[in-house]
This record gives structure tokens, sequence and C-alpha cells, in this order.
């Protein structure tokens, strides 16, 4: 059974992870595979090379912590 990739995009990092890099971008991934779920963050400017990623296995619990951090996260943006 394949992967189902629920998210992929490339995302704003931050600079000073980006040495000289203009406009840094990292590629956040939320996917299924073999029954469970991952989330994958890949190197500065590096878009669907598997190369030096990042991926972590979240439980169902994790992942509504996720998810709960994310939306409080919104919340106080909505607040400036």
């Amino acid at each position: 059974m394949g992967s189902i990739n629920y998210f992929d995009k490339m995302l704003p990092t931050v600079e000073y992870e980006a040495i000289n890099i203009k406009n840094p971008e990292r590629q956040l991934e939320v996917f299924t595979t073999g029954g469970k779920l991952f989330l994958r963050i890949g190197k500065v400017n590096s878009e669907n090379t598997g190369d030096n990623c990042y991926t972590i296995q979240l439980s169902k619990n994790d992942a509504e912590g996720l998810i709960s951090g994310i939306q409080s996260g919104m919340s106080f943006l909505s607040m400036k």
C-alpha cells in the first residue's frame, strides 16, 4: 500500500538556519503509510528530494496535541 499525503507544501523557515539563502523555505509534509501517521520536514530550499529530511511518527494523542497547539497559535495570531 502506498503513501497518502494530506499536506505537502514549501513554507518559510527561519533565516538563521539558512545562511546566505534568500527567502528560505522548507517542505512540510503530513502523510500516512503502513497504517501510521507521519510529519516530515525537509532541508532548506529542497523540495521532494528525500535528502536529509526529518521524519517523526505521530500517535493519535500526539497528533491531537499538535492540532491543539496550532489552533492555540492561530488564536494568538488573530489577536494581533
